[in-house]
């Protein structure tokens, strides 16, 4: 950034040909540094800074005269450097200013305007050498501008370039036995596999002796090794050079967990049959879910979480000893879904089982409807859930088929042969059906049409 770039030490770090004026900008040729230009000129909207949209920014009524110094400051940078800088502008109206990159009074590039429309910001770059001597002398003058019009915001100043440097580094070699080891943690569920390697010593000129606490000593550089135990296991590695240097550090910590094994995911639901692989559930009875787990050593607090859909249930106190978690009396979302149970170890490990469910089809037949066009149950509409498949036939009472339909969510209108049907009771079958039910589900019932 330019020194104060972003405004927020205020009116600091930079020389202007501008006048300041902290409280009002009416008059062309001054300026303000806050976070608002309506709270210095009634004519201007209320815009934030680029950076935050809360903090400062150099708030400007644009001079009509020619090459005034708007924003001045001397920066160093390497001598030859190709330097880019930036700086971003807001119109608070129109017409844009100009404005003008100077390096000790030498253009840079040309003119560049502010936004042609108000209260957005833009940014504007231009490149420079650096001179010489590293030191550069910038400014950024307004051009001639109108009296009305040519005002506007400045913010976020700032300078980008490249460079390399160059050193020479002396390598002496040692013949030092270091080590230089992974640190990261080795875990893993009910059995782990890991190898480790000093990285140091790619000529493998060193001799190794890995001791791990369950009793292994081995003398091969690259240390490969399995565990089956859960447990926490800690060792170290000595090595030697053969000048007789001694090197030691302490293996990363390595750790098997133990999976709490799920025995069984238990839907307990009256009626519910199985399809296959999965269980189809009947909506109008309790549904109960239950996890079966294996009773361990207490070695700490695990959890059981069952998902079903986007509902869950959780259980985050199990101990060692305790066996099952259960819910009674849940509501599940009447589609085919897939039930899940996860038991997560306070170790870090988890098991999980499934089960995928499904719905029998329901239907429900309002006994009145009143088609008299007026918007308000004017079809004979079935309540269903879990269906794909209906066949619906509607009797008057003289034992005449009015409608019949086998399209899910077509209703009867109250029509009949296109006029409308008279006034009285009616009688209907439906027929449900979807592919998880061993077999449809019917209804009768008796409906009344009143006009």
């Amino acid at each position: 950034m330019a020194t104060n770039g972003n405004f927020s030490s205020g009116n600091s770090g930079f020389l202007t040909n501008y006048t300041y004026n902290a409280t009002s900008i009416w008059n062309e040729g001054t300026y303000a540094v806050g976070p608002n230009p309506n709270s210095v000129h009634p004519n201007f909207g209320t815009w934030g800074d680029h950076t935050t949209g809360t903090g400062n920014y150099m708030l400007i009524n644009g001079a009509t005269g020619t090459n005034k110094i708007l924003w001045r400051q001397t920066k160093t940078f390497p001598p030859g450097a190709q330097v880019t800088m930036r700086w971003w502008a807001l119109s608070f109206v129109s017409p844009a200013g100009q404005l003008q990159l100077k390096l000790s009074g030498t253009n840079i590039g040309g003119a560049a305007s502010t936004p042609t429309s108000t209260g957005t910001w833009q940014q504007t770059s231009r490149t420079f050498t650096a001179p010489a001597s590293g030191t550069a002398i910038l400014n950024l003058i307004t051009l001639s501008g109108p009296g009305s019009g040519n005002d506007f915001g400045i913010d976020d100043i700032s300078f980008t370039y490249e460079c390399e440097a160059y050193d020479t580094v002396w390598i002496s070699s040692k013949s030092e036995a270091q080590i230089l080891l992974d640190s990261t943690s080795v875990f893993g569920c009910d059995s782990v596999c890991f190898e480790l390697e000093n990285v140091l010593d790619t000529s493998g000129l060193l001799n190794y002796q890995w001791v791990l606490s369950d009793g292994t000593i081995d003398s091969s550089s690259t240390f490969s090794h399995c565990l089956s135990d859960s447990g926490l296991y800690y060792g170290y590695l000595l090595t030697t050079s053969n000048e007789g240097c001694t090197d030691s550090v302490t293996l990363p910590m390595i750790r098997v967990g133990h999976t709490r094994k799920l025995d069984s995911l238990v839907i307990a639901n009256d009626g519910s049959v199985f399809s296959g692989a999965v269980q189809v559930l009947n909506s109008n009875e309790v549904i109960g879910l239950v996890a079966h787990y294996e009773a361990v050593l207490s070695q700490g607090i695990d959890s059981i979480f069952i998902s079903a859909g986007s509902q869950s249930w959780n259980d985050g106190n199990i101990t060692g000893n305790q066996m099952a978690s259960g819910w009674n009396s849940v509501v599940l979302d009447a589609e085919p879904q897939t039930v899940c149970a996860f038991l997560y170890t306070s170790q870090g490990c988890v098991d999980s089982v499934c089960q995928q469910i499904a719905f029998f089809p329901t239907v429900e037949v309002p006994n009145v409807f009143t088609p008299n066009s007026d918007g308000l149950n004017d079809e004979l509409v079935l309540q269903t859930t879990s269906i794909d498949r209906i066949k619906t036939t509607i009797y008057s009472r003289w034992g005449t088929k009015v409608f019949e339909s086998s399209v899910v969510g077509e209703f009867w209108d109250g029509r009949f042969e296109g006029r409308p049907a008279a006034p009285g009771v009616y009688f209907l079958t439906v027929e449900v059906a979807n592919p998880y039910a061993p077999m449809p589900v019917s209804a009768t019932a008796t409906v009344h049409l009143i006009r």
